[in-house]
């Protein structure tokens, strides 16, 4: 996909992976629309990027409203006159053990992780499919691929990512050959996901939680301008799969797999802690 003088929509791009995929867009000659929750935070963002001779546009979305995604899109439009590239980036992250969780914890990891993603694709897809031309992100994780202890309601919402891209991508193919999408499934990689999703968990009555765990693992992680060239790389080659760490990824997949065929459980518990 030839993405030089193309429109890029990032959402949760006020920092993190978001801010990573939005300067790989930029060096690959594009223009953005980024979008967060926090809208005060994405127009610095936003600022900074201009700073650096990018052509950017920005705006508060909350990507739980479909409203406030449709308006993405008009923005988007008004700005560029189409939209090229849909980055559905936006997540919440939780670590608790599933006997600890509460209806608040579910509900919003549902709605921002899952209708989120939904409702990205509900709004662009009509879009492109009028463009005859266009890419759909998403951000999954490798805990969109296999199961972690004390992640079980983060585990739900990614898995569902995972398979929704996938049956896209596949329905895409056959119905709408011009257009294509693709996963991002990260490892660890450096970001504050950890500290913002406590605050969005407490914004929505979530009891408190503790993170400091899963927090220091992140930070020992990758860039997320690493991991933001290695999707806006894999999205230019025409991959589905965006594997930031594939050797982890296939260390915990392999014997996944072939426990499977046996019709037995693998607990990579032991392969994840090597890793932290």
């Amino acid at each position: 996909m030839d993405l030089n003088g193309k429109t890029a929509v990032i959402t949760g791009a006020a920092g993190g992976i978001g801010l990573g995929i939005a300067r790989a867009c930029l060096k690959k000659g594009m223009q953005i629309v980024i979008a967060d929750l926090d809208a005060g935070r994405v127009a610095e963002t936003a600022a900074q990027l201009r700073d650096t001779g990018g052509d950017v546009t920005h705006i508060g979305c909350d990507v739980r409203s479909i409203e406030q995604v449709q308006q993405l899109r008009a923005e988007a439009v008004a700005a560029y006159g189409g939209v090229d590239l849909v980055c559905n980036n936006a997540g919440v992250g939780l670590s608790r053990p599933i006997a600890e969780t509460t209806a608040a914890d579910w509900e919003l990891l549902i709605d921002v992780n899952i209708r989120g993603v939904v409702n990205g694709i509900q709004t662009f897809l009509p879009l492109m499919i009028e463009q005859r031309s266009g890419h759909i992100n998403a951000t999954s994780s490798m805990s969109g691929l296999v199961g972690d202890p004390g992640l079980v309601v983060y585990n739900a919402t990614k898995f569902a990512v995972t398979g929704m891209m996938e049956a896209l991508a596949q329905e895409l193919a056959v119905e709408h050959p011009n257009l294509s999408a693709s996963v991002l499934c990260p490892g660890p990689v450096a970001t504050d996901l950890m500290s913002t999703s406590e605050k969005q968990l407490a914004d929505a009555g979530s009891g408190a939680t503790s993170n400091e765990a899963i927090a220091a693992y992140l930070a020992a992680g990758l860039s997320p301008d690493d991991v933001g060239q290695i999707c806006i790389d894999g999205i230019r080659n025409g991959r589905f799969w965006l594997l930031t760490h594939p050797e982890l990824t296939w260390e915990i997949m392999d014997p996944r797999y072939a426990a499977m065929k046996n019709g037995q459980l693998y607990s990579h518990s032991e392969a994840w802690t090597d890793q932290r």
